[in-house]
């Protein structure tokens, strides 16, 4: 397997504004055309906020800043959960596009809500993980648990 050398902190920051710059992009369309949204308002800023904070995440990461980017990492799993939550179990009815090989259409409310459960459910057991280990300690590489 060929070694992947490490990512420089220029492109990890790089890489970090421009997550950054498209979620402040997208909050200010919200803000300015909320008009076209099929969504409320607040699922949204919500997608807005998960790039911020995944910008954000890879920015603390090139400065080798772990405790804010574990931090991070959990706003965006967070972003991630409300989001499919809202579209599994959040009022009114849901279209999804389906995709498979060369067979595309709509799928029915009751396909769209049922995927985007099982990823809420999923996204939910990551979100608890990850607190989990923002709870436990920071042990050094090596060292053995109690």
């Amino acid at each position: 397997m060929p070694v992947i050398p490490p990512t420089s902190r220029r492109t990890q920051l790089a890489a970090g504004a421009c997550s950054i710059a498209a979620g402040v992009l997208v909050a200010g369309i919200v803000h300015w055309h909320p008009e076209g949204l099929r969504a409320p308002q607040w699922i949204a800023y919500v997608a807005a906020a998960a790039f911020i904070l995944a910008g954000a995440c890879v920015a603390s990461a090139a400065f080798a800043i772990a405790w804010l980017q574990r931090w991070l990492v959990l706003g965006v799993v967070a972003c991630l959960f409300a989001i499919t939550a809202w579209v599994a179990f959040g009022l009114g009815a849901r279209e999804c596009s389906v995709s498979l090989g060369f067979i595309a259409g709509l799928g029915s409310n009751a396909l769209c809500r049922g995927a985007f459960g099982v990823g809420a459910m999923l996204l939910g057991v990551v979100f608890a993980l990850v607190l989990r280990r923002l709870a436990s300690p920071v042990r050094q590489i090596g060292e053995r648990a109690p």
